[in-house]
């Protein structure tokens, strides 16, 4: 059945975890072992009695249409308890770490772990009755064989074998069947039984000799994993045989759990759309399958069985109105990196890398502005300002608004400036005030500048109309009088002289006695007409009183006319 691993304390090189040494505990600083391996896995067997399952009598490895029964099993079996599985890539290669447990001292072992692609459903629990086992091309078959008083186990591993020819298969003439079957050997494996008492730290027991057996196996070393392929595995459970010879019946088992064996690597395309969603799509390179593929915010396409190897992935469609803001990849795994460059990530896929990059897509809101003035029609003189609401524009909307006043419906001519104001989380504050001097018709535009968000925009020229109206007047009439007077003089000697004082009264004062509201001297050369040459006027209504007095000289005596005995009046309907 193969080479025997050899029980050395030395590890597998490349891998740190003690396989070798028959115990769960690390015995050297810095190494794992099942106390402390990372990705353990447990398998619990259902306790031994009436509610304990096996496989039904005369069960063998290659049947995959299989009976389960209940009750205890026969005391030549190995009566299993639990299992321990892990795994690792290190050092480029992929480790697989295997361990059992058993609940009766017997001298010889023959354990089986089954390692498949999928998982059996329903064997499980308490189960029982007829069930198909999920075996897929390529599953596993990890024996484990010790003679009574060996410590050293002997070691296979064994694929499920679907087509070909016959001769493949191990033990069996007839196909679908355990074969190919590889022995391990102390370059690729490692294994041992405990020969004393050793703890176990998960299950906190004791485990007497001969019942606790692990391995460690270098799948990649063995060709298991060959470099450049992609294999993985999801379920594993445990089995005994009645005997070394791979023929023999099989009876206990574990019943299976969910693992991650693994050589392949991961791709991860993450979508994140800014201020909207879109279609966008992308283009690949180095066998990735689907070669293209579209993705929305918020999608994700993954690749998930990625062979070592080069690839590239390319955002090759861009609606319109939107680009490319970044492009962020992370990547992990010894011998794996991805490089961004422009819209295209370059990678490198080593055995078991993963590799995560997000591309963010932005674009732009289409905002609109809309305006109210304080007021309108205006009068000249009258101080108006605009008011501007953005709608459509993002929550954090920035940037800034100009308010400009225009004659023209095309805003183009004799513009006015009515201020530029900071927008605010899509806040606009108010123009300046404009006091318009003319009458006329005047249009008012708002200005958007736009953000990182936000697209500029613009309020429509003839949306805000403002009439400034000319001023109303009135009128109202009243007579006004530049009043002159004349007198004449007669029976005075011809060489008369002296003067002629004309007096005008206003109309409170009826009696001339008051300050006369005009007057003018004129000078007497003998008899004859003489005239006043006033040029003030008089406006108040009523009657106006006229007084002239002749001053008289040495051979002529004065006279004064009477007061009123002259007069005028002005009068105006208006009132």
């Amino acid at each position: 059945m193969g080479l025997p691993a050899t029980a050395v304390l030395a590890n597998l090189p490349g891998s740190n975890f003690e396989g070798g040494d028959g115990n769960l505990l690390v015995n050297t600083a810095g190494d794992t072992d099942w106390s402390n391996v990372a990705g353990l896995n447990i398998g619990v067997d259902q306790p031994s009695g009436t509610n304990d399952n096996a496989f039904g009598q005369g069960t063998k490895e290659d049947n995959a249409a299989v009976t389960v029964v209940a009750g205890s099993i026969p005391p030549n079996k190995s009566d299993l308890t639990r299992f321990y599985e892990a795994s690792e890539l290190a050092s480029g290669s992929n480790f697989l770490y295997l361990a059992w447990e058993r609940s009766n001292v017997l001298g010889s072992a023959n354990m089986d772990f089954e390692i498949n692609q999928h998982p059996t459903a329903g064997l499980t629990g308490t189960f029982t009755g007829p069930i198909t086992l999920n075996r897929t091309a390529g599953d596993l078959l990890v024996t484990y064989d010790f003679t009574n008083g060996g410590s050293t186990p002997t070691l296979g591993i064994l694929k499920w074998v679907t087509s070909g020819s016959a001769s493949q298969c191990f033990a069996s003439s007839s196909l679908p069947c355990w074969g190919n079957r590889l022995a391990l050997n102390s370059t690729n494996s490692e294994g041992a039984i405990n020969t004393t008492t050793v703890f176990d730290p998960i299950s906190g027991q004791s485990l007497a000799a001969d019942t606790f057996g692990e391995t460690a196996i270098n799948l990649t070393g063995a060709g298991v994993f060959p470099a450049g392929t992609c294999e993985a595995f999801g379920s594993v459970f445990l089995k005994s045989r009645s005997s070394a010879s791979f023929t023999a019946e099989v009876k206990d088992f574990v019943a299976p759990i969910p693992v991650n064996i693994s050589n392949c690597g991961t791709i991860a395309i993450h979508k994140v759309t800014e201020n909207g969603n879109s279609t966008f799509g992308y283009t690949t390179t180095g066998g990735l399958s689907p070669a293209t593929f579209n993705l929305q915010g918020g999608g994700t396409q993954n690749y998930l069985a990625v062979p070592a190897g080069s690839y590239t992935v390319t955002e090759s469609t861009i609606p319109a109105g939107w680009t490319l803001k970044s492009l962020v990849c992370t990547a992990s795994g010894s011998g794996t990196n991805a490089s961004p460059s422009g819209s295209t990530v370059s990678i490198t896929m080593a055995a078991g890398g993963n590799v995560d990059c997000t591309y963010t897509n932005h674009t732009n809101l289409n905002p609109t502005i809309s305006t109210t003035l304080s007021q309108t029609p205006a009068n000249i003189g009258q101080p108006v300002h605009d008011s501007a609401t953005l709608s459509g524009a993002s929550s954090d909307a920035s940037g800034t608004v100009t308010y400009s006043v225009y004659t023209d419906t095309a805003c183009t001519l004799n513009k006015q400036d009515a201020g530029t104001v900071n927008v605010s989380n899509g806040s606009v504050p108010d123009s300046n005030p404009i006091t318009f001097t003319n009458a006329g018709t005047f249009y008012w535009q708002a200005v958007y500048s736009g953000d990182t968000n936000n697209n500029a925009a613009s309020s429509a020229c003839t949306s805000e109309t403002l009439v400034v109206n000319p001023n109303p007047t009135t009128i109202k009439t009243g007579p006004t009088l530049v009043p002159n007077d004349s007198a004449t003089i007669s029976g005075a000697t011809s060489n008369a002289g002296g003067t002629v004082l004309f007096q005008l009264f206003s109309p409170t004062d009826a009696t001339c006695s008051g300050a006369p509201a005009l007057q003018q001297s004129v000078n007497v050369n003998g008899n004859g007409t003489y005239s006043t040459s006033n040029t003030t006027s008089v406006s108040d209504l009523g009657t106006w009183r006229w007084q002239v007095t002749y001053s008289g000289d040495a051979n002529n005596v004065g006279s004064t006319s009477a007061c009123g005995v002259e007069s005028f009046t002005l009068s105006n309907s208006n009132p």
